[in-house]
């Protein structure tokens, strides 16, 4: 029976049968010519480096046998090392190599050192602290035997939360959420005020809709999974239209025009005029603050109430009254 070698037992040995059953015998072990003698039909011969051994036996009578068939003991081989990269850290944080899950599964036994290069030219001297990079990692046998392997230690930078400029709408009920670029990390938005309609609530660009006047108040929340988490809010205050009630068109340069303040925000915006008993008296399919109290024909309306209409394409239909004197 041959015992190989072993990477805790770096030497093999052999169980040598059928040796002379009466008086003492030598055996004569080749190469080397080392003898061992002994009185047993049996015995082991421990100590055997790696290579290939014959044996011979001398009985107490002086007859020597024919060699043996050849013994062959092989090295270990290399130790088996598994690295299991660790997870990634947040700056300034650093990672400790010499934890026992980043080795879990190699050969039992092994020494590891810890080196900045593959050739394991030069150490690595604060492998508890490794800050980072690309690590190496030699695991040795008690017999020298080896075998070095990467390890690559991830550190994050913090994220940074950047939700855009603050916005003010005239009257208008949508805009585009502005978050500055996060190219490696998650972001995330959220109403916390005010109302809205986020069309993709993990773009930093993104649109939405449905506004509420006065303020909207939206959270974005970057992350990259490492890191705390960063945020920041962005306002979006959205102005009632500001419709005037009255207007006194008699050309002394004040108050002579119907204005809506920011229709320039409004788009195409439609306005209708009607007397009291609900006729159409004047339409402007693209209303640009230029009526002055009248009809559609451009003849001076009559002083009194008129109930107005406006739709404006980017905001809320509106209905209302001017009053026009003169």
């Amino acid at each position: 029976m041959i015992v190989q070698p072993t990477y805790e037992v770096p030497k093999g040995s052999v169980v040598l049968n059928g040796l002379p059953a009466s008086g003492s015998w030598t055996v004569t072990r080749s190469p080397g010519n080392v003898i061992t003698s002994g009185i047993d039909t049996s015995t082991t011969i421990t100590g055997l480096e790696p290579g290939v051994f014959t044996f011979k036996v001398t009985n107490s009578y002086g007859c020597t046998s024919l060699k043996s068939d050849e013994v062959v003991i092989s090295t270990p081989g290399t130790p088996t090392l598994v690295i299991t990269d660790p997870d990634p850290v947040c700056y300034p944080g650093t990672v400790d190599l010499t934890a026992a899950y980043i080795t879990e599964g190699s050969t039992p036994g092994l020494t590891y050192t810890y080196w900045l290069d593959s050739e394991a030219t030069s150490e690595y001297l604060t492998p508890a602290e490794a800050t980072e990079g690309t690590y190496y990692i030699m695991g040795t046998t008690v017999s020298g035997y080896f075998d070095i392997k990467p390890v690559v230690v991830t550190v994050e930078q913090p994220p940074v939360a950047d939700a855009g400029p603050d916005q003010v709408l005239n009257y208008v009920f949508h805009t585009e959420l502005h978050a500055a670029p996060i190219p490696e990390w998650h972001g995330k938005w959220e109403v916390v005020k005010g109302s809205g309609t986020i069309e993709n609530d993990t773009l930093p660009v993104t649109p939405v809709t449905g506004l509420s006047l006065n303020e909207n108040v939206f959270l974005w929340t970057v992350s990259n999974g490492v890191c705390p988490v960063a945020t920041d809010f962005v306002s979006i205050i959205v102005n009632d239209l500001l419709v005037p009630t009255l207007i006194t068109p008699n050309l002394d340069g004040k108050n002579d025009y119907f204005v809506l303040q920011g229709i320039e925000s409004m788009g195409k915006t439609e306005l209708i005029i009607f007397d009291r008993r609900g006729a159409l008296v004047y339409k402007n399919d693209n209303y640009d603050n230029s009526w002055d109290g009248v009809d559609q024909k451009g003849n001076q309306l009559p002083e009194g109430t008129y109930f107005v209409s406006i739709r404006p394409a980017n905001g809320q239909a509106y209905n209302g009254y001017i009053v026009i004197q003169r």
